[in-house]
């Protein structure tokens, strides 16, 4: 690509008007409320498999496998962790948060983006997940069985009787 085309592809991805949220993976961009936020096509790639896997921890393992396949560098974990600050600090006009999971890995809390949680099992696994995480035992069984019902919705399969 020379750089006049470079020149105009940038100018294409800062002229779209997105009133509230969107993510283009392709173009490696977020837009928020007018605003363009760029991104790495690292943290692009990082950041579609948190979104994918939104309200559950992701392993640095499994990150690594998403975002390089079988290419895997040496310093692939390294490279993880530095995406994952970078991401920090440039999603967070969007309210969009990663956490560390000790010893599971990073979770994405986007439930500021009302675009992202339109599924109610999105909902009901991020009440899942700290239900887990306070020891309720009773509160998760249940939850559990209200995500696999709405899962099983959302598939559009048939509901046990």
């Amino acid at each position: 690509m020379t750089k006049a085309t470079a020149r105009t592809s940038q100018r294409l991805v800062d002229a779209v008007a997105h009133q509230e949220f969107e993510f283009d993976y392709l173009r490696n961009a977020l837009y928020f409320r007018g605003q363009v936020i760029h991104l790495s096509p690292h943290e692009s790639d990082v950041l579609r498999v948190l979104l994918n896997h939104r309200a559950r921890p992701v392993s640095v393992n499994t990150l690594i496998q998403r975002v390089y396949g079988v290419n895997e560098p040496d310093q692939a974990a390294a490279s993880i962790r530095v995406a994952v600050y970078n991401l920090r600090k440039k999603i967070q006009p969007t309210g969009m948060v990663i956490k560390a999971q000790p010893r599971l890995g990073y979770e994405i809390d986007a439930t500021a983006i009302p675009e992202l949680n339109r599924r109610i099992s999105d909902q009901i696994l991020l009440v899942l997940n700290h239900a887990k995480a306070a020891n309720e035992r009773e509160i998760s069984f249940h939850l559990q069985a209200a995500l696999d019902v709405a899962e099983m919705r959302r598939e559009k399969l048939p509901l046990p009787q």
